[in-house]
């Protein structure tokens, strides 16, 4: 795919927006009892995810010099029809997670010499490839009745929650990374304007940290989505 800089801000943008909504829509189904369709949406968004990283991943340096170059994001190029790639990115990003929050214990497995990085680096990558696997098994599953070979039938109503609540809020809580990032490097490291994306991050809120917005004020809630709170 051959974008310009500023095409592909814009297409950015757009998935993530997109990636969000995904999050708050399946959270929607999951309150109403249809945990199929939201296991599915909740792998979508990651997907959506994935396909953002590999342009942010491409663009970010352009947007900070305020460059409109045009490239080949060689990652969608390759992969952009993959779901399971996309999905991937998206977990290997979402492994930054707990020390982007500084929790660094999670890489106390590593050891200090190169052969124990390569094969712990190796064995999380095929455990990446296999839950991406299983996970786009999963998002198919959640949309449609199916018949196995045996006779048995697959309906999305068969699927249980399982860990859906924990995995939905770490969705919402990677794709608020990548927003905050991207705040960071607008605030800090770009000399064009800023262009936010706080609604997009609001809207996350709910999901990525539930106790912390049950605890906040009525305004600071109508504000996030966008509600006079003055207005009766």
């Amino acid at each position: 795919m051959e974008l310009s800089a500023k095409n592909a801000r814009e297409l950015w943008k757009a998935l993530m927006g997109n990636a969000a909504s995904l999050v708050r829509d399946a959270e929607l189904l999951l309150r109403s009892g249809s945990v199929g369709r939201a296991w599915s949406l909740t792998v979508l968004a990651q997907e959506e995810l994935g396909k953002a990283l590999w342009i942010y991943d491409a663009f970010q340096d352009s947007w900070s010099a305020g460059e409109d170059d045009i490239r080949v994001v060689k990652a969608i190029k390759e992969h952009g029809r993959s779901h399971p790639r996309k999905y991937m990115e998206a977990i290997v990003f979402g492994r930054e997670l707990a020390a982007f929050w500084g929790d660094y214990g999670q890489d106390d497995d590593y050891g200090d010499d190169q052969e124990s990085w390569e094969r712990i680096w190796q064995e999380r990558q095929q455990k990446s490839e296999a839950a991406a696997k299983e996970a786009n098994l999963l998002k198919q599953r959640g949309f449609y009745v199916d018949q196995e070979t045996g006779g048995a039938i697959q309906s999305p109503a068969d699927i249980e929650q399982g860990t859906l609540v924990q995995d939905l809020q770490t969705a919402a809580q990677v794709i608020e990374m990548l927003l905050i990032k991207d705040h960071t490097r607008m605030k800090h490291f770009s000399a064009e304007p800023y262009d936010g994306t706080h609604s997009t991050q609001f809207n996350l809120l709910p999901i990525a940290h539930p106790d912390n917005w049950a605890a906040a004020s009525e305004e600071f809630r109508a504000a996030a989505n966008g509600e006079d709170p003055n207005d009766e």
